[in-house]
């Protein structure tokens, strides 16, 4: 893999998407939802994908996002990508 891209169950996005995606206001809204522990969580979950393990990671971050405002966010997101 290299160095551009994140894989995340397959699934492989570059750093400029991710970084476009949180540079509009739901990604900052919904990073600053998964920053709430201090951002603890989406640091071990980083940690785990950078690792390959993504089962950890979805693990660690499945909790942040099953509020209401998270999938609400996220929706919103998959609908302008």
């Amino acid at each position: 893999m290299d160095n551009n891209q994140a894989n995340s169950g397959g699934f492989a996005f570059t750093k400029q998407q991710i970084a476009a995606v949180l540079s509009t206001g739901e990604g900052k809204e919904l990073l600053a939802l998964l920053s709430q522990d201090g951002g603890a969580a989406l640091k071990s979950c980083a940690q785990a994908l950078s690792s390959g393990d993504t089962q950890r990671a979805q693990a660690l971050i499945a909790p942040l996002l099953q509020s209401d405002k998270a999938r609400e966010l996220l929706a919103k997101i998959n609908e302008k990508a």
